[in-house]
């Protein structure tokens, strides 16, 4: 039987800031990756550009942003990409909630990190910073700036603001308030783990508050590199993604599927490339810009959900978004609800331990059951009023 030839893979980003994720006016990143042959793709492009008199050289969602039917154009050609179009979007704010978790908390925890990706204290964690950004007096991007250079420098004189939000009484500033404690005290772990992720020590430190790297592992290694048996990856210029393509090149001609673990369930990942990642133009390259006008218009939908114009993208962005996407979600920090009661419990106890410079794994396994059995109890769902009243509504 004859090996089929590798299927092209392109892709392209919208809203790319490089590791400053706080820029006003690009609050989502969508980075999408397409299945379509350079024929296929050359062959949409031409026919929408004669529909819709399309006098640019390319398709880019830029320049289709100043036409009164953009919405319709990015419409029309997603219809034509149905089921071979993957998309990961992320809300940066929300991201670098994430990172802050992955930075602080993971060296202290890594020895036994499964035990709280298992109950998902990375998420409340992420979602409890994002949401102190907007809880607070000050301008959101002025908190999480400091948020942002702390968490380069591990600096507490970066972070001014920081330490005054975190004395407000709502959950939010007490996560806040936890992760702040939990840096200082564990600071000495955390610090030897972050100097090879401070920017100027390595490559790979000078982009990890970048989102690229991350989306287009997701869209490879739990996407398109699971659904065929062999890809050759093409992706738009991109200084992170060249400064990384080494990591990327360990897949070259791999046919194994390891499975990777959240501490709840195990998933494999994995990819056979064909050879080196290729970077090229998209005035070269008409699958790369499909893939940029489907990143542009993802990012538009996301940032102005409730649009008249967009409403019909919604239902085909939802069956092509990847499940890694990053978006906020409510529940998440919702203590009305078990999950996020006990993490709260459980953060409040770590920056209990790391103000008394204590081991911050001994027992917590034992706390977490207790824990779990003390809220499920009928005492506590008595004690926690919010929990029948959020039913009324």
């Amino acid at each position: 039987m004859t090996t089929p030839p590798a299927r092209l893979i392109s892709c392209d980003e919208a809203g790319f800031t490089g590791p400053r994720m706080l820029d006003d006016d690009q609050p989502v990143f969508a980075y999408t990756a397409i299945d379509l042959t350079a024929e296929e793709a050359a062959a949409i492009v031409a026919a929408t550009r004669q529909k819709y008199r399309v006098q640019a050289p390319e398709l880019k969602a830029q320049g289709l942003r100043r036409r009164d039917n953009w919405s319709e154009i990015a419409l029309d050609l997603a219809g034509q990409l149905e089921g071979r179009a993957l998309i990961m979007v992320c809300d940066k704010r929300l991201n670098l909630g994430g990172k802050a978790f992955e930075y602080l908390f993971e060296p202290v925890l890594q020895a036994k990190n499964s035990l709280f990706y298992r109950h998902n204290l990375h998420r409340f964690v992420m979602h409890g910073l994002h949401a102190a950004l907007y809880k607070t007096g000050e301008r959101p991007h002025q908190v999480a700036e400091e948020l942002q250079a702390f968490m380069r420098s591990f600096n507490p004189e970066d972070a001014p603001k920081l330490f005054a939000v975190s004395q407000a009484p709502d959950e939010s500033s007490v996560v806040l308030n936890c992760v702040l404690r939990f840096a200082r005290g564990y600071a000495g772990i955390i610090a030897a783990e972050a100097q090879a992720l401070q920017p100027g020590q390595s490559l790979t430190g000078k982009w990890t508050l970048d989102l690229t790297t991350t989306a287009l592992f997701s869209l490879t290694l739990q996407g398109f590199g699971l659904r065929y048996p062999q890809i050759e990856l093409l992706c738009d210029d991109s200084k992170p993604l060249k400064d990384m393509a080494h990591i990327f090149d360990t897949w070259i001609g791999r046919s194994d599927r390891p499975d990777i673990t959240d501490g709840r369930r195990a998933t494999p990942i994995g990819m056979n490339l064909a050879g080196p990642m290729r970077f090229g133009s998209s005035l070269e390259h008409p699958t790369i810009q499909i893939a940029d006008v489907l990143s542009g218009a993802s990012a538009d939908f996301t940032k102005r959900k409730g649009a008249p114009e967009f409403a019909a993208f919604g239902p085909w962005l939802d069956r092509h978004l990847h499940p890694n996407h990053l978006l906020p979600d409510a529940e998440v920090i919702d203590t009305s609800q078990l999950e996020p009661r006990v993490n709260l419990a459980v953060l409040r106890e770590l920056a209990r331990r790391a103000d008394l410079g204590a081991d911050p794994l001994a027992g917590m396994d034992d706390f977490y059951a207790a824990t779990i059995r003390r809220f499920r109890s009928p005492a506590a769902r008595v004690r926690n009023p919010g929990r029948r009243e959020r039913r009324r509504r």
